[in-house]
């Protein structure tokens, strides 16, 4: 039954047409562009992994797309929270191997916080500024803006009975402002991980000459 009426409720969302699904689709492939860019890049054996979680948001992001297409908003929300802190640590793990092979091989937690912070901190964008010859004012990441969509994902993760799905009149049913919800979030969150990047490894020119179409998601 479950099955009936998830399949019912994908087969609503495919006669929806929506910008800004084009727009999360070329953002998937401007993130794969990225990741053959930084592939050329690395100077180090950690580098590798934070490579690996270009791949690992795509997936991701494509799993979120379908839950929500299918009104499994939930769950969609849920990954799309992973989408936003495996962006934040693709940046972040660049400059620290030591904590990439913490991560990787003891286990340990990696805190949103403590990435944002690190690399909103302004020692940390002299450093790579300075590094990469970059002039003028540099903002890495809207810093406010991550831990407020963090924070309304975590809500959900979390189990806020404000998010309680089983109240709802509509409940497992596909509802386009879900979608458009949803969208628009999935939309903020992988332009900041673009551009995040791209400000980082000041490789702008690389993206839209590699993949022209980025042109529409990048700054």
């Amino acid at each position: 039954m479950l099955s009936d009426k998830f399949n019912s409720n994908f087969r609503e969302w495919q006669g929806i047409q929506d910008k800004k699904l084009d727009k999360v689709i070329i953002s998937i492939f401007t993130l794969n562009t990225i990741a053959e860019i930084l592939n050329k890049k690395k100077t180090s054996v950690h580098h590798d992994v934070c490579i690996k979680i270009f791949s690992e948001i795509i997936a991701d992001t494509s799993s979120s797309l379908y839950l929500s297409a299918c009104a499994i908003d939930k769950p969609a929300n849920i990954v799309l929270r992973r989408v936003l802190e495996l962006g934040v640590a693709s940046i972040y793990l660049w400059d620290m191997p030591h904590v990439v092979y913490s991560w990787k091989n003891h286990d340990e937690d990696l805190s949103f916080s403590d990435m944002l912070k690190h690399i909103t901190n302004q020692g940390y964008i002299d450093y790579f500024t300075e590094n990469e010859k970059i002039g003028g004012k540099v903002c890495v990441i809207d810093m406010r803006r991550a831990q407020k969509i963090y924070g309304q994902l975590s809500d959900i993760v979390h189990g806020k009975i404000t998010s309680f799905e089983t109240d709802l009149p509509n409940k497992f049913t596909f509802e386009s402002e879900d979608w458009e919800r949803f969208i628009g979030l999935a939309e903020v969150v992988l332009g900041m991980i673009i551009n995040s990047n791209i400000v980082r490894h000041k490789i702008r020119k690389e993206v839209l000459s590699s993949f022209p179409k980025s042109s529409e998601v990048v700054l």
